[in-house]
Order: C-alpha cells, then structure tokens, then sequence
C-alpha cells in the first residue's frame, strides 16, 4: 500500500524533492502546497512558483493559499486525507496545519541541525569555511526548526567549493533524505532525538545585498568563503577603483599560497595584471576567475582585463589583519 503525502514548497530546491517522491512507487502524493503566483519582470507577467508549475504539469490536485489558516484550506487539507505532510522550503506552517496528519508533518533543512537554523543555511556554512554540512529531517513544531530530529546525511564542502554545486548536492541529498523518512516514518523505525535549544552560536539569517560587501572582512580567508557563498546571490563585490561609481563582482576565487610579490602587506589588496586579477595578503593571494562590471555579463577575467586599462596594484580594504 503506497504512502500519502502532502507537499509544502515552492522554489526549485523543493521542486527537487516533490519530484523524487512523486515518482518512487511507494508514495502517494495526494496534494501540493505552493506560494500563490506573483508578477514579476518588466510587464508584470504572472509566475508560477516551480513547485506548483510542477503539480499542474503532472495534474496533481493544488493549493496556493494566502492564508495558511483559512477554513477553506485546512478542509482542503483534510480532504486529501494524507497520513504524512512534507515540507521544503516552505514558510512557516500554523499548529492547526501541521497538527493534522496522524503520522506527523516533518522539514528538510539544508543544515546538519541543530547548526545554522534559519533562512539561509548554505550561504552562511560556506561563509563560515565550514567543510562539512548536510540535510536533516524533523518534525515541525511552534518553533522554527527547532523540532526533534529524525534523520540526517552529511555532506563535504571543497575548499574552493561554490554555493552553486552545494546547493545543487544538498537538493539531490535532500530529495533522498525525504523519502527515507518517509519510509522511515511509515515503518516506524525513527528514533527522535531532541534539539538544544541553548548555547548554539552558528545561526543562518537572511541574507541581503551587504553580505557580499568583501570590504567589510577582515582577511584572505574570509573574502575566499565570502565570493564562493555569494556565487549565485547576491554577488561578493568591491567598490570600483579610483572613485568610480558602482562595485565590481568577484567570482571563482581560489587560494594561492607562498604568493611571491614584492608588494607584501598585511593590508588587502587588488593587483590587476595583463593576464589576471588577484587579491593579496600577505605571502597568500587569491585568484580571481571571472568579473562582472556593473551593467555587463560576467565574463572570464583574462577577457576582463584586455578590456580594461587601469593596472597596479590597489587597496580595497582599510582594515589591517587581525
């Protein structure tokens, strides 16, 4: 007998999961949960999240609730008769939501809780230099992932690692740990383990524009995590040399020691060559490998460098090393 499920997403790294479930034969999912559509784009077209563009595609039944209490969505909840509801990358759900199912409602989060809870745990694992993470399953509760744990599977970050490969093995990961749990749950074979609540100082915030502002760091190692966290969004950046207006997005970092140069400081520095753009501190440099300028594609640094005349080498950053 398959197992029913109702799914919470919206953005594709839910789409991943829904996906993987809704093609395992053991699972049933009777109905999905996606963000109500929006306008976006110059002409304000109407978009659909991935998820529920997904569920139309394979005619799956769906809901796009404004209001996740609504006694017309929690009948339609009701209705679907789901023993399981799954939730990724999905907004905080109320008790009379997640209270229904009779076998639970469970999370996956892109962290190996109970580090970086919160909105954006890949970015701040990375910018953190941390080198290893993973997804963890749990079973939702009134406090955002804080519920207990029931499974988790790890995941190494490389040092020159980007945002964009780890989230791509942490939604693949994320896919295989929902329906472990899943069965896991069904077969009643789950060992819950509670959450600390207290002393965890690796949390993940929402993430704007400044966190990519690399002339707020302190040093070499904390500008390399930073442009490879912000590879997708928001873009690490400086601000444009000789008072030029606008910041110039940095890409594809990766560490060069035993750095030779007769210009060693323990201030950060810009060197812009003919061939190349690094970054330096010290005997310790970072290579860049592709630049944006503002307004322009990101394009390959050698190609970036033909294009641009300003040589030397620049100071970008006021702090000494601490």
């Amino acid at each position: 007998m398959k197992i029913s499920i109702v799914f919470f997403g919206t953005p594709e790294f839910a789409k991943g999961s829904l996906s993987r479930l809704y093609n395992d034969p053991r699972v049933n999912v009777k109905g999905v949960v996606s963000a109500p559509n929006r306008e976006s784009g110059r002409g304000l077209q109407t978009k659909q999240s991935e998820v529920a563009a997904f569920a139309i595609e394979n005619n799956i039944p769906l809901s796009q609730p404004n209001q996740l209490e609504g006694s017309d969505f929690i009948e339609i909840l009701k209705t679907w008769n789901a023993a399981i509801f799954v939730v990724v990358a999905f907004r905080k759900l109320p008790k009379n939501v997640w209270s229904i199912p009779k076998s639970g409602t469970f999370n996956i989060h892109a962290s190996l809780l109970p580090a970086y809870r919160g909105a954006a745990p890949i970015q701040w694992a990375i910018a953190n230099g941390e080198s290893l993470t993973g997804v963890t399953s749990f079973f939702i509760n009134d406090v955002i992932d804080s519920g207990d744990v029931i499974l988790q599977s790890e995941i190494r970050i490389g040092e020159n690692e980007t945002i964009s490969s780890l989230y791509t093995q942490l939604k693949n990961a994320g896919a295989s740990l929902a329906l472990e749990t899943i069965l896991a749950i069904s077969e009643d074979r789950i060992i819950r383990i509670e959450q600390k609540m207290e002393g965890i100082e690796k949390k993940a915030p929402k993430i704007f524009s400044e966190f990519g502002h690399l002339e707020l760091l302190n040093n070499l190692n904390e500008i390399h995590n930073r442009i490879r966290a912000c590879d997708a969004f928001p873009g690490a950046s400086i601000p444009m040399i000789n008072s030029i207006n606008g910041r110039i997005k940095l890409f594809d970092s990766e560490i060069i020691n035993d750095y030779e140069s007769d210009n060693y400081s323990n201030y950060i520095q810009l060197v812009i060559s003919d061939k190349q753009i690094i970054i330096t501190q010290d005997n310790i440099a970072l290579k860049i490998g592709s630049v944006q300028w503002p307004g322009k594609r990101r394009m390959d640094t050698f190609e970036f460098v033909k294009g641009f005349r300003e040589r030397g080498v620049f100071k970008i950053i006021s702090k000494k090393k601490t």
